[in-house]
This record gives C-alpha cells, structure tokens and sequence, in this order.
C-alpha cells in the first residue's frame, strides 16, 4: 500500500466541530474517531465511513475533544493517521448561525458556493434547470448531521440560509417560490443583476427555493415608456 497522507483540520462552530480534509484516490471513507485527551482512548462516531467534511454535532459547547480519522480501503479498515486536531463546539448565540449560498444564473449546472457556519457540513445546496418551468433555477437546500441520522431536531443547529442568485437581467421581474414562509413573490434584480433572499432551514430540514422570469409583468423600464410623458 502506498502512505496514506491528509491533513486533519478543524473549526469551531455553533453547536458542532466541523473537520475537513482531502480524501485520497482509492478511499471509500473515514472513520472519525474522538478522545477526550490527546493520548486517548479514541471512540468512533458513526457506524459507517463518511467522506469530508464532517460535523460532530454532539460535542458539548466549550468542551474541547481531540479528533482522528481513520480510512477504510478496498483492504479493510486502516489504522487511524497520525496528528490529532483539537476542537470546541461554540454555544448558541442570540439567533441561528448563518449560511450563504450563491448560485450563477448564467451557469446553473456548476456546484453552488457555500459559505458560513457549517456550510457543506450542516449545509449543503444543489441546483437544477427545470424545463417544465420555463427554464427556472431551482435551488435545493438540506440540513442534516451526519452523526444524528433520522433524529429529532436540534434547534441549536438551525440555520439562516441566505441564497443568491446572481447573473440575472437588471430590473426584469421574476417570480420567486419556495416552501417555507418569509419570501417575496416577486423580486427585481438590482443593477449587479443580484437576487437574494433568507430562509430558516431547521435541522433536519428541507427547503427548495425556485426562481424564473415572469413574463405576465412588464420590466419596468418598458412600463414607463409605454405610459408617455
């Protein structure tokens, strides 16, 4: 077997440690591993192996733990890499962490940008071209813990999803859906062609937010032509 090398790194959120690394060719997952102590011993966190990133959503807030990872490869489980990380979940602050999504309207089909607390570990976002719709963009939101499979929800890991669609016409009307409360049926790109709204997504959580031009409206440069002087 060629040396298995990664970097292990951690960052403090609210409500959960969120680790990061980069896989390496031929690993089908890692196992993490966590310790109260850098010497051990350390417990596994889930049954099965997962792929990066990873949230640990059941650390204590202001407790530290120290992490490991171990890969499991078409020989069987590996022993874990050396260099454990030490990390502490973050208490809840007077409102849920946020999350950006952005999206580009004139390249739906790339992945979307996700930034913020817990973004791709807690967080993760998709997009769609959806043809029935008049060539709408979909946008579709999940919230879910890795180690709290089919768990009720834990409302210090709710989120605010703030999502941005840019590379729209400036000023043209579009009509803006999504399954939850709190958005504007219509929306009106500013002059950087930018539309953004904010959902609450709870863990676990779905939410699908889709945007296309509304042709019943007329943009509102050409409303005021027609009306005359």
């Amino acid at each position: 077997m060629r040396p298995h090398r990664t970097l292990l790194r951690s960052r403090d959120g609210i409500g959960h440690v969120q680790l990061d690394w980069a896989p390496a060719p031929g690993t089908a997952g890692y196992v993490v591993l966590r310790a109260d102590h850098y010497e051990g011993p350390y417990a596994p966190l889930h049954p099965r192996p997962v792929l990066p990133p990873y949230a640990d959503t059941h650390a204590e807030a202001g407790r530290g733990y120290w992490y490991r990872i171990a890969p499991r490869t078409a020989e069987g489980p590996q022993p874990p890499l050396p260099g454990p990380v030490r990390g502490c979940a973050l208490a809840p602050g007077s409102e849920p962490a946020r999350v950006r999504v952005r999206v580009d309207a004139g390249t739906p089909h790339r992945p979307a940008h996700l930034t913020g607390d817990g973004a791709r570990a807690l967080v993760t976002a998709t997009t769609a071209v959806t043809a029935a719709d008049g060539g709408a963009i979909e946008v579709r939101l999940v919230s879910a813990a890795p180690d709290r499979p089919g768990a009720a929800p834990v409302p210090v890991l709710g989120r605010h999803v703030t999502v941005e669609i840019a590379g729209l016409e400036p000023g043209s009307p579009y009509r803006l859906r999504a399954d939850a409360p709190g958005c504007e049926p219509t929306a009106y790109p500013g002059p950087d062609g930018l539309v953004r709204t904010t959902l609450a997504l709870p863990p676990p959580g779905r939410r699908t937010l889709r945007l296309a031009r509304d042709r019943s409206r007329p943009h509102p440069a050409s409303a005021k032509e027609d009306s005359g002087p």
